[in-house]
């Protein structure tokens, strides 16, 4: 074997190597934490549990705003959107002045596979609240928004470095539909909706050393010597 071969049949390994999709799987669990801003007129119940609810509805009779959050298990592979939970979104009728901005949902990816255990990230949700019109149903729809700068999560498996990224909202049942984009979940006056939330888990290799480029170049070196005395004692 040439000593061109022998480099061609390197690199093609290493590519190989960085391409492979490795499997990720466990189960997703989460609560609802940091509603943002509190104090004052602000009403809010169940931080720290899966329910959490905002606003005040009296004297409305639609109910306050709830989103929940239901987890469950997955199974993927790097690099390949998966489904991490269920969110359930009510657009109660309440009074101006009591609602928060935003809350976090603290989201915990219990993995399996890779045997991480337990890896939490808080994701912020923007609370978005129209003023009713009363004249296009759409338009009167109050929204949850994941910011275009979604937070990551990192974390390092020898080489290689993983991140869990949320991706937005798909599958939307129930009175709600998606904006433009997959980060907006309208839902509309009064009514309920669900949809699912979707994330990705992406790994990048690590870059080696100068003192490791050096040891491989140093080992091809000792390759190609070696498989010329042979070509020459042919």
């Amino acid at each position: 074997m040439k000593l061109n071969s022998i480099l061609s049949a390197c690199a093609l390994s290493a590519v190989a190597l960085h391409a492979a999709a490795d499997p990720v799987a466990g189960s997703t669990s989460g609560t609802w934490v940091n509603p943002n801003p509190t104090g004052g007129s602000i009403v809010t119940t169940g931080v720290g549990t899966p329910t959490f609810t905002w606003g005040d509805s009296t004297g409305f009779g639609a109910g306050d705003n709830t989103l929940a959050f239901i987890g469950g298990a997955f199974s993927s592979v790097t690099e390949t959107p998966f489904k991490v939970g269920t969110i359930t979104y009510h657009n109660g009728t309440t009074a101006a002045g009591t609602l928060p901005d935003s809350v976090d949902l603290a989201l915990t990816l219990a993995f399996g596979t890779p045997s991480l255990g337990n890896i939490v990230s808080n994701y912020t949700f923007n609370l978005v609240s129209t003023t009713n019109g009363g004249i296009d149903p759409n338009a009167d729809a109050d929204f949850v928004n994941l910011p275009s700068a979604f937070s990551t999560t990192s974390f390092v498996i020898g080489a290689v470095t993983y991140s869990v990224k949320l991706l937005g909202f798909q599958n939307v049942t129930g009175d709600g539909f998606l904006a433009s984009s997959a980060s907006e979940f309208h839902v509309r006056e009064g009514l309920t909706a669900s949809a699912d939330l979707y994330a990705e888990v992406t790994q990048t290799a690590a870059v080696p050393e100068p003192q490791t480029y050096a040891l491989m170049l140093a080992g091809l070196a000792v390759i190609g010597s070696l498989v010329r005395r042979r070509s020459a004692r042919r």
